[in-house]
């Protein structure tokens, strides 16, 4: 168990160690680390870690238990681990809940939320539901088991426009009601269209007033994108520099990127494309920060200011007492984590 301990901590030591600033707040907190990685192996936990989380809490992960909130979920469902602390954000744990329910779910704060998943309930889909009975309802990751239960497919960014287009295929419709995010159903019909699929996506905001959206992702504009391009010589369709920007942004952001996708299709984005020498991120930017550990050769644009105030809640001091006193564990109801893994399920299932 020490052993394991001391190759963890000269882990994170030696990733840090191209980010001055962040390897001076791990010698700052090494004795929280050392006690947070003790109680990891003392207690058989696995620590999953969010793209998302500051490096020093990332960190904590083994590079396989990091990643975005589906593939985290995933990862659990195949711990035989007894305890998994989730540092992510709430529906990040519930999710993992769904799938694992015999396993006790931690997260160091049960308020961190989400700007996509708080708004919504399952009176709002069920109402959606009624005006459009013929359409299939699919929602995104980032929501609450209670709007999850009263879905017909869950979807990741990363598989969003697969699982749209095979819902509405199994209904026999050209509509698709889609949750929460309504950026991301725009960003979806565009791409359906440029694809010549007829396929309506109907998504909050488009028939109503009520509008869903990332509180992060809302921010980056479509001129700050292109002010980032003039600045730091990033021009469109260069080999070895590039834009990535998340589904989530706004149509007209995704039209200046030289690539969109999930958190997990931007890493690989980078790692298939080994000329890359300069990056920009239209996304949380304690996600450039994480992988600037993992590409050290590509240089991250860092002028990104747009952090998620929910994903910050969750820090080393909080994630330590958690851990002590195996308290802030997530909850589900019986029947309706049954009715929102059936949803999962039917995600998982499509090739």
């Amino acid at each position: 168990m020490v052993r394991v301990h001391e190759s963890s901590i000269k882990r994170i030591d030696a990733s840090l160690k191209s980010q001055p600033d962040q390897h001076l707040d791990f010698l700052v907190k090494k004795s929280v680390i050392e006690k947070i990685l003790y109680l990891k192996e003392k207690k058989n936990v696995l620590i999953l870690g969010h793209n998302y989380m500051e490096p020093l809490i990332f960190q904590l992960s083994e590079k396989n238990e990091r990643g975005d909130s589906l593939a985290l979920s995933q990862m659990a469902a195949r711990s035989n681990k007894p305890i998994i602390l989730f540092n992510g954000v709430r529906f990040m744990a519930e999710t993992a809940k769904i799938l694992n329910p015999g396993k006790k779910v931690l997260i160091s704060d049960l308020e961190a939320g989400c700007s996509l998943a708080d708004p919504f309930t399952a009176e709002d889909v069920v109402a959606y539901k009624l005006k459009f009975p013929d359409a299939p309802v699919v929602t995104y990751i980032n929501s609450y088991v209670e709007v999850k239960a009263e879905s017909d497919y869950c979807c990741t960014s990363s598989n969003c426009l697969k699982v749209v287009k095979y819902a509405a295929k199994e209904a026999k419709t050209n509509r698709v009601i889609f949750f929460p995010d309504s950026f991301m159903g725009k960003n979806i019909q565009n791409e359906l269209k440029q694809e010549g699929t007829s396929i309506e996506i109907i998504y909050p905001g488009k028939y109503d007033d009520k509008f869903g959206k990332c509180e992060v992702h809302e921010k980056f504009t479509a001129e700050q994108i292109r002010e980032i391009r003039e600045q730091h010589k990033i021009p469109k369709s260069s080999e070895d520099s590039a834009v990535l920007v998340h589904w989530e942004c706004k149509p007209e952001v995704l039209k200046e990127a030289d690539f969109f996708g999930s958190t997990s299709q931007m890493a690989n984005y980078i790692k298939e494309n080994p000329r890359l020498k300069k990056v920009y991120l239209a996304t949380e930017c304690e996600m450039a920060a994480n992988l600037a550990s993992e590409f050290p050769q590509v240089e991250f644009i860092r002028s990104c200011s747009i952090f998620c105030e929910h994903m910050r809640r969750i820090t080393l001091e909080k994630i330590l007492y958690s851990l002590e006193n195996e308290v802030y564990e997530i909850e589900v109801n019986p029947s309706l984590r049954k009715r929102a893994l059936a949803p999962i399920k039917r995600m998982l299932a499509i090739k």
